[in-house]
């Protein structure tokens, strides 16, 4: 059982927030805070969810972030998406219970409460209307973080970098921030020494500082 209330009052006012016209039932709000569970803290990288298997849970990230990794059709995986605080990771395939086609990472120092399949499923059947938040909730979330990444590759190398440290907080010093140089090269299409290049370009600027 849930027991920070500025935490769920955050994820309750994020709930509220994907559709605004329609209120929330007051069975929902009780209901999350009787089912939902603080997971472990993450004091290292925490497999959450494997591609290939049908998720058991969708997320909240209380505190720190989560990654989604996606595979090429050669098997190859890159990073896809990144979670920040006051975020849920809840992807399409949790929702329908298919198989998946992503690794779901807590990073390290990463605080996150969770929601099983079953619950969710009660949810569906005793609350009329959402089943259809939870797809809007989803869909909300590919859609901003598919923006957020698109307007970032927008841009010039340099700022596209310094961007990216601003919008995700909390990755530097690089060398032992939760995220691999790898995989924010490829979440932001350039190479590893392209990203290490703009980031000492905008140090030197007294832009980005690796604190």
């Amino acid at each position: 059982m849930l027991n920070n209330d500025k935490s769920f009052k955050r994820l309750m006012n994020l709930l509220r927030g994907i559709d605004p016209k329609n209120p929330l039932p007051q069975e929902l709000e009780d209901y999350l805070l009787m089912c939902m569970i603080v997971e472990d803290y993450c004091k290292k990288e925490c497999m959450l969810e494997e591609e290939g298997k049908v998720p058991k849970k969708a997320y909240y990230v209380v505190r720190g972030k989560v990654k989604v990794y996606a595979y090429c059709s050669d098997g190859v995986r890159y990073l896809y998406r990144i979670y920040r605080d006051n975020t849920i990771v809840a992807l399409k395939s949790f929702m329908e219970q298919e198989i998946s086609e992503y690794d779901i990472v807590a990073c390290r120092n990463t605080l996150i409460w969770s929601i099983g399949s079953g619950h969710m499923q009660y949810i569906y059947d005793a609350m009329p209307g959402m089943r259809e938040l939870a797809l809007k909730t989803a869909l909300k979330y590919s859609e901003v973080t598919e923006k957020l990444r698109t307007d970032l590759l927008a841009k010039d190398m340099d700022t596209r970098v310094l961007d990216f440290y601003g919008i995700f907080d909390g990755l530097l010093p690089a060398r032992t921030g939760p995220v691999r140089d790898e995989d924010v090269a490829a979440f932001l299409a350039i190479t590893e020494n392209q990203l290490k290049d703009a980031r000492r370009r905008s140090r030197t600027k007294g832009l980005l500082k690796e604190i």
